[in-house]
């Protein structure tokens, strides 16, 4: 340790760049997986976070909520298929609004607060018990707060706020069914019924919900079963998004790595001559290659805790419009990541370290 923190001082300059080289590239790293992981539960929060196991569309959907209609009826009907324990009807739907923030649009969701297909993620409040009541996942929504659909001008009271309950990446509110049915009534008088989207199923105890899903589209005339993983799988977009950001941070991981590497094997070239004349001195293979594993480890620490600090800096001067937050997780675990590989990319340094003669230390100048 000595050794390294000697070497480092008398470097400042080298591995001061090296430091600020690293700490963009895990900036990098950290950023663009906050942004992808917050991008993609915007699309996906709603379904993912729902208190079911499956979800029932409609076979012409094309594996789409947003394309999927159902007739009340058949709620009844997928209640009796083995396996079941309880079914209630969810729907779905984009509406106007006026939101804390201004006019935009809406995706309204209809469902049972007491049954399959409630929402989680209740950070504030409670779920909607009474008509034109809202648990909502809206940027500026509080407790008491009033959402005014348009152009019906049906209020809705804020009862709830959830955290990672939005779908599509747009503002989202749930109500009880009744109260969904009267807001697209009255925005459609004309229309003979309002359908359902889907049919949240809770799997009876024991039952595998992928052979549940599977018994409903056999069952069920005109329906399909999906566990609520493959629902989230199937939602559009998400897959391209996810391949597109997991290709980004890849690339920026791996530069990072071949960076740190052969920073380290390069420095460590230009210093065999003085490497061999500590081996001449008695210094072990074990000390001079821990000295390279430490000045390692303190570059990684360092780059990483400046990292941090602007991840959070440019988190609060993005506007997203979306809940974006970083996560201690993902922190821990990048950093983890980025020094175990950069010990492993340092090994080159090491296997050169071994290779060193002492003998030849009477012609090291």
């Amino acid at each position: 340790m000595n050794l390294a923190l000697l070497e480092i001082r008398r470097a400042k300059l080298r591995f001061g760049l090296l430091t600020v080289a690293v700490a963009l590239l895990i900036f990098l790293v950290l950023f663009l997986s906050t942004i992808s992981g917050a991008l993609i539960e915007s699309f996906t929060g709603a379904l993912k976070n729902l208190n079911a196991d499956v979800l029932v569309y409609a076979t012409s959907a094309r594996d789409n909520i947003q394309g999927s209609r159902l007739d009340p009826a058949v709620v009844a009907q997928v209640a009796k298929v083995p396996g079941v324990a309880s079914a209630a009807g969810l729907a779905t739907a984009t509406l106007s609004a006026q939101l804390p923030n201004g006019p935009g649009d809406l995706q309204l969701f209809g469902v049972d607060p007491t049954g399959p297909g409630a929402p989680g993620g209740l950070k504030q409040g409670r779920l909607p018990s009474s008509p034109n009541e809202a648990a909502v996942d809206i940027s500026g929504a509080t407790i008491g707060s009033t959402i005014t659909l348009l152009p019906t001008n049906i209020p809705l009271k804020v009862v709830g706020v959830l955290k990672g309950a939005q779908f599509a990446a747009s503002p989202t509110a749930y109500v009880d069914l009744p109260s969904y049915q009267a807001a697209l009534k009255a925005a459609n008088p004309k229309a003979p019924f309002i359908p359902l989207n889907a049919v949240a199923v809770q799997t009876a105890a024991g039952a595998d919900p992928i052979a549940v899903a599977t018994a409903i589209g056999q069952s069920v005339t005109g329906t399909s079963g999906y566990t609520v993983t493959q629902a989230v799988a199937k939602i559009p977009g998400v897959s391209s998004v996810s391949s597109t950001f997991g290709i980004l941070v890849g690339l920026t991981f791996v530069i990072g790595i071949v960076v740190i590497g052969f920073f380290f094997l390069i420095l460590t070239v230009q210093k065999l001559k003085v490497f061999t004349l500590l081996r001449a001195a008695g210094a072990s293979n074990a000390r001079l290659a821990g000295s390279t594993v430490a000045q390692i480890s303190i570059v990684v620490l360092i780059s990483s805790a400046v990292a941090v600090l602007l991840v959070q800096g440019a988190l609060q001067g993005v506007n997203t419009g979306i809940p974006v937050s970083m996560s201690p997780s993902l922190v821990i675990g990048t950093v983890i990541a980025v020094w175990l590989f950069s010990l492993l990319a340092g090994l080159l340094s090491v296997r050169r370290i071994r290779s060193i003669d002492p003998a030849t230390a009477a012609g090291a100048r």
